[in-house]
């Protein structure tokens, strides 16, 4: 027992030696700093009391005139479970100098529920959706490969 005390010991002193001072960077200096950028795990939940049974009622619409009568898009209930994992962000210079972000895209997808349970279209934004076009829900897991490449003009 007393040994793990002097390991732990001599390994908290030596981790207390390890910190330096902060130094600032040009930038220049900020320009040569490599890495392989960060990597971040998602788990979304929008409304996911819909997967629970709870009455809620939300709408994203979309409104069009014409000739003096407004219809509206409406996709009713968006929601559900969204787990994206990992997505990187990577700053990245090109050859020519340029530099870029590059978005990998995640190696897992996994989605419950996740979708719009109604769309309609209809000229009473509160309404009920009294004829609905279908629903869109996603369920179940996906891998994915490639990058987004974003730059500055």
């Amino acid at each position: 027992m007393f040994h793990r005390h002097l390991i732990a010991g001599i390994l908290a002193t030596a981790a207390g030696a390890a910190f330096a001072d902060k130094v600032p960077l040009s930038d220049d200096q900020l320009g040569d700093v490599a890495g392989k950028g960060v990597a971040i795990f998602v788990h979304l939940e929008i409304n996911s009391g819909l997967l629970t049974g709870q009455a809620i009622d939300s709408r994203l619409s979309a409104g069009f005139a014409v000739d003096g009568v407004t219809t509206y898009a409406i996709a009713q209930n968006f929601g559900g479970i969204l787990d994206l994992v990992p997505v990187t962000l990577d700053p990245t210079s090109r050859a020519g100098g340029s530099d870029y972000l590059a978005i990998g895209m995640p190696s897992y997808v996994g989605a419950r529920e996740f979708g719009v349970r109604a769309i309609g279209v209809q000229t009473d934004l509160n309404a009920p959706i009294a004829s609905s076009l279908g629903s869109i829900l996603l369920n179940g897991t996906a891998s994915m490969t490639g990058q987004l490449n974003l730059w500055a003009k």
